[in-house]
């Protein structure tokens, strides 16, 4: 029972990281799905953002005079834009692999966000630090009228793109979130919470917009067939480092945001933030299926939120594993062997998306057999 307890006491801090991660998810869904674009890059633009915001926090006069943590974020994303130029303009222009323009500006970065603090890791201090400028006593009010307005703005959003019925249900289901959420933190004052949320939802937002503009259009053709987009005349170099910029300048806001949330930037805080983003988007789209109600957006946020909570629940485990085990008199020996740690993170990821990936390809198989009889069927008669 106290496991249990202890569990869902959790569940706040591994939601809270979550939706930090569900904007670097948005940045890999951008070029993993819309540009089909291999992006490693991304393990090094995530710990950049943080580094970033840390030589903001670090510097007495902040940018300019201005040391409003917003203006740090900012920066992060400017820098994490340059740093998605670079691999497109290593792609595009000097022809190099996509996989490969990723893991050289990754491998750069590695050295480059060392040397922007002038070491590995490096404390945040609380006074520069988004999360702990605010109160609930000064923000509670303001963050609630925000969402309020962003619900109106997303129901005149949809309204354009959906059916009336869609629109509706969508609303709905949104503003029950909403209400919700208002209704936790109302109760446990845990605004750090609902500033992470807002964030991630104006990044959905923005990015749902521009997806559904023709700039958005533009690069789902990109992504499905190049070759279109040229014989159309359009500048498809550019549009695809357009898109990389775009990615890994979410992801850097999500790195900035991160790091303050731990109080730390530190250079492996972007070991496997590419599989954490994968496995997300393959989390969300394996058990969720689009819908006029919830975009992909929302399902690899879903899928975000899903991923942390199956490795929090992995990591509390490991007391009534232990006990488990007892019980069925394993010796201590192999009791070591199997519980489960923290640094087991990564291994429970790989087993998540192994399951996933091989139960999408025995649906697409039996999809394949149901078509063969259906020919075999048709020919028949």
């Amino acid at each position: 029972m106290n496991e249990l307890l202890v569990f869902l006491q959790s569940l706040p801090e591994a939601f809270k990281t979550g939706f930090i991660y569900s904007i670097m998810v948005m940045g890999v869904y951008l070029t993993y799905k819309i540009l089909d674009f291999p992006d490693m890059s991304v393990d090094g633009t995530f710990p950049l953002g943080g580094f970033v915001f840390a030589a903001f926090a670090l510097s007495k006069n902040g940018f300019f005079g201005i040391t409003s943590p917003i203006m740090g974020l900012i920066l992060a994303v400017i820098c994490g834009m340059i740093a998605g130029y670079v691999t497109g303009a290593l792609h595009v222009y000097l022809k190099i692999n996509g996989l490969l323009s990723g893991i050289l500006v990754m491998t750069g970065l590695y050295s480059i966000n060392s040397r922007i603090v002038g070491m590995p890791n490096v404390f945040i201090s609380p006074e520069r630090s988004i999360y702990e400028i605010i109160s609930y006593e000064k923000n509670f009010i303001p963050f609630s009228i925000i969402f309020v307005i962003l619900l109106v703005l997303k129901g005149l959003y949809d309204y354009k793109i959906k059916e009336n019925k869609y629109m509706i249900r969508s609303l709905v289901v949104y503003t029950a979130f909403v209400i919700g959420l208002i209704i936790y933190v109302a109760n446990t004052k845990d605004v750090k919470l609902m500033l992470t949320i807002l964030i991630a939802f104006i990044i959905k937002m923005i990015i749902d917009y521009i997806l559904t503009s023709k700039f958005g259009f533009a690069l789902r053709a990109l992504g499905n067939n190049e070759q279109l987009v040229v014989s159309l005349g359009v500048n498809e170099k550019r549009l695809k480092i357009f898109g990389l910029m775009l990615a890994n300048g979410v992801v850097a806001l999500a790195g900035a945001l991160f790091a303050q949330n731990i109080k730390v930037a530190d250079l492996q805080s972007g070991v496997g933030t590419i599989v954490i983003g994968l496995a997300a988007i393959i989390l969300g789209l394996g058990v969720l299926k689009k819908s006029q109600v919830i975009n992909e957006i929302s399902i690899v946020t879903i899928g975000s939120l899903m991923y942390y909570f199956i490795i929090n629940l992995a990591l509390m485990s490991n007391s009534w594993t232990r006990n488990m085990y007892e019980g069925l008199h394993f010796s201590d020996n192999v009791i070591k062997i199997l519980e489960v740690k923290p640094t087991d993170v990564k291994v429970i990821t790989a087993i998540i998306l192994a399951v996933i990936l091989w139960n999408e390809l025995i649906q697409k198989t039996k999809k394949g057999k149901k078509k063969v009889k259906l020919i075999e069927k048709g020919e028949a008669n």
